[in-house]
């Protein structure tokens, strides 16, 4: 029997009913398939948020958690979400709700975000909207004032759209510094998530959360050994080396 670490989070963009035109995106028929297994399986979604008081959760919770925060997540993630009595977490870019992620290039059909209307209902659904900075930049670059800026403007958008307290961040690209994390932290966030794959409880900085990142070809089963091995890489190949080393560690310690 799979002996489950606890808990686990996962990173998904966007959910379009076309092929992705990114590869971090994944067609809302497959994001459907997950949700199926995620349920079947006796897993417990909870928010990010939720985190902050982890030894009050289920043994097998997994934090759904979308980055970028695109339209086509509303009927793609937000709505077979709701049907399935699940709930996940967004971070937005405050700059582009009800815009494009400018960062991709070219304006398109899945560069579109969602609208402050949209944030809104998910919110008053159960859902955690949470924070991305405002324009979405490399942080790692910023000043530290530059920073502070992208994380306060962020936070207070947001909780002026919800009537809610934002504690929870996510940052951009993945890519930060030390003055991020103490950016963070002195701006009244809670919580921040990184790209960094591996068990929540593998990282004891709360500001350096790491999370497994979903692809868009990751199938079931791709995304059961995910969920398994807590690792962005699960490839047959991987997974073989794994259990090889594991047989000849045994047999090198039975003499």
């Amino acid at each position: 029997m799979t002996q489950y670490r606890r808990p686990i989070v996962l990173m998904y963009h966007g959910t379009p009913d076309a092929q992705p035109e990114s590869h971090y995106s994944i067609h809302a028929g497959l994001f459907a398939k997950h949700l199926r297994y995620l349920q079947q399986e006796g897993w417990t979604t909870v928010l990010f948020k939720d985190l902050q008081d982890v030894d009050a959760l289920p043994e097998k919770s997994v934090v759904i958690t979308f980055d970028d925060g695109y339209e086509d997540n509303y009927h793609g993630a937000f709505l077979p979400l709701m049907s399935h009595g699940m709930k996940a977490t967004w971070f937005i870019a405050t700059d582009c709700i009800g815009g494009h992620a400018h960062w991709l290039g070219k304006p398109s059909t899945q560069t579109q975000m969602l609208n402050s209307e949209h944030l809104l209902e998910m919110h008053v659904a159960g859902m955690e909207i949470a924070s991305h900075t405002c324009s979405h930049p490399d942080l790692s670059v910023l000043s530290l004032d530059q920073q502070q800026l992208e994380l306060t403007k962020a936070k207070a958008v947001l909780e002026e759209l919800l009537s809610t307290q934002v504690s929870s961040l996510a940052y951009p690209f993945g890519r930060f510094n030390a003055d991020s994390v103490t950016v963070a932290e002195q701006t009244g966030y809670s919580m921040a998530c990184t790209t960094r794959p591996g068990w929540f409880d593998s990282e004891p900085n709360p500001y350096m959360v790491r999370r497994i990142a979903i692809f868009s070809g990751d199938s079931v089963s791709t995304l059961a050994r995910k969920l398994n091995f807590a690792d962005n890489d699960v490839s047959w190949k991987k997974m073989t080396r794994y259990y090889a080393d594991r047989v000849w560690d045994k047999l090198i310690h039975s003499f």
